[in-house]
């Protein structure tokens, strides 16, 4: 008789305001295998990941471990039950030093019996403990160090340590080397492959297919909230996963483009760096283009936006615009040489959420020096009416469902938020606009409203740089594509070479 899964997940199903994550997803973790969840960017995965570590609570649906229907509400629950997860995120307390930070929940205290429960902790089992952890993922990391002080690479060996740390039966990684060097990578493969031979089961999450069709046993492939197929390692290529990934409907929602003659270029990067992030990108945007700029998660994408922008400084590169190279050291100076940024986190980058749509205007507005004059008095005074003015002109430009141009940005729905936040953006009249992630987060319905936007601005001559994650819609809608891969660009696709396959593998693979 076969004995049951380790972990199993019968028709789940999870569902979130306007948005359905899962749909009746089946999945079996085996002990001694390593089993990998891959697809895009909101196709599931992390909802999947969250359900079985306690962090969301299914709609519908069963969990099992060793075939027994089980109820994970929280972390200890998982724990409980020998479920470790290790998250994407950086989740340390920084105040502490690396040693309670692995040792978080459960450290080593002094005497026996009653004693134990005084909850003085022995400092130095507690010292022994971590170093014995850190050794085994090879992490020259000080234990005593304050988590705070330390570096993404040495930060994700810690929570890599820590998840390593309890004897386990299943463990959960969830991009676990995007923060790591090579060598990095390699030792915690060695780790993984001997817990694997313990009879440890491993559900590993990665965008990074090269990695994971050599390590993973079986492959899920999950696509919109369903699996599509589970592939023993035998099938497991890079091209065949990437077509299992990527085949989807909905390109209607793409408009089509009739690009204009060749024009001038309007931004050109040269050599921008920025040490362990980007490394030596150059790139062109031409008025009236769509350029895009994709890769999967770490691959610098963000980063580089922001380094254009002046959000985040630089080692070396220049920007220029219009042929003129120009000093960008902060969003100011980037306002002042007609740059904008569309940011990958509209709630915290992109809006003020307690401010009102006409306030949000205002902000950007009155930043901009180019176009401030137009709405303040003397240089120090917001022309209320002028501004008001202007908002209620976007709202009806870009269909904005608000109440007002004084409703709080808070209350509007995400696809409104971005619309807002595009607004604020053309409001300063730049001459480039980068969306970063711009679709990231929103309905069908809003998303083919921002593709018919960005196709109308690139008309009107604007150049813009989109940078997505979302490879069909790179694809769809770009006149060429940057791959960008560990910090740096590894292939320029023209329009016409352009498909999904063809980008997916230089992201994927390098080449």
């Amino acid at each position: 008789m076969l004995s049951a899964p380790l972990l199993e997940a019968r028709r789940i199903s999870k569902a979130f305001p306007g948005v359905q994550a899962l749909v009746d997803v089946d999945f079996a973790l085996e002990a001694g295998e390593i089993h990998a969840l891959v697809g895009e960017n909101g196709a599931g995965k992390s909802t999947l990941v969250k359900i079985m570590t306690g962090v969301y609570q299914p709609d519908a649906g069963t969990l099992l471990v060793d075939g027994n229907a089980v109820r994970i509400s929280s972390r200890r629950d998982a724990e409980r039950l020998g479920i470790a997860a290790i998250h994407q995120e950086i989740v340390l307390v920084p105040e502490l030093d690396v040693a309670s930070n692995i040792l978080l929940g459960e450290p080593p205290t002094l005497g026996r019996g009653w004693r134990s429960r005084l909850g003085v902790i022995d400092r130095t089992q507690l010292y022994t403990q971590a170093r014995a952890a850190l050794g085994r993922v090879h992490a020259d990391v000080d234990p005593r160090r304050r988590a705070g002080s330390l570096g993404v690479s040495a930060a994700q060996l810690v929570l890599i340590a820590r998840g390593l740390s309890q004897d386990n039966r299943i463990l959960v990684l969830d991009e676990p080397t995007a923060a790591l060097t090579p060598g990095e990578r390699d030792e915690l493969f060695v780790k993984l492959h001997a817990l694997r031979d313990r009879g440890v089961g491993i559900l590993y999450v990665s965008h990074r297919l090269d990695e994971v069709v050599t390590l993973a046993n079986r492959i899920t492939v999950i696509r919109d909230g369903q699996v599509v197929r589970t592939l023993p390692a035998a099938e497991a290529k890079v091209e065949r996963v990437i077509e299992l990934m990527l085949a989807r409907p909905l390109r209607e929602m793409y408009p089509e483009r009739h690009p204009g003659g060749r024009r001038p270029v309007v931004l050109e990067v040269r050599g921008l760096s920025r040490a362990g992030v980007i490394d030596g990108v150059s790139l062109t945007a031409r008025g009236g283009e769509i350029v895009g700029v994709t890769g999967l998660v770490g691959a610098g994408k963000s980063e580089l936006a922001r380094a254009i922008y002046g959000a985040d400084a630089t080692d070396a590169g220049a920007v220029l615009v219009d042929g003129v190279e120009t000093s960008i050291r902060s969003p100011r100076d980037a306002l002042k040489a007609g740059i904008a940024l569309v940011p990958e986190d509209r709630k915290s980058q992109g809006l003020v959420l307690l401010l009102s749509i006409v306030e949000n205007v205002a902000l950007a507005v009155a930043n901009c020096v180019r176009v401030a004059g137009g709405v303040t008095r003397f240089n120090q005074v917001l022309a209320g009416r002028r501004l008001g003015a202007i908002a209620r002109s976007y709202i009806q430009r870009f269909s904005i469902h608000a109440r007002s141009e004084h409703q709080l940005t808070r209350d509007l729905s995400g696809g409104t938020q971005q619309k807002v936040v595009l607004a604020k953006n053309l409001a300063t009249q730049p001459k480039v606009i980068i969306f970063d992630e711009p679709t990231r987060g929103i309905d069908v319905g809003s998303k083919a409203e921002i593709y018919r936007m960005m196709k109308d601005l690139a008309e009107g001559g604007t150049a813009i740089l989109l940078v997505s994650s979302e490879v069909q819609e790179v694809v769809a809608m770009c006149d060429r594509i940057y791959v960008m891969r560990k910090g740096a660009v590894v292939a320029e696709v023209d329009r016409a070479e352009a498909s999904e396959r063809t980008v997916m593998r230089y992201a994927a693979a390098g080449g």
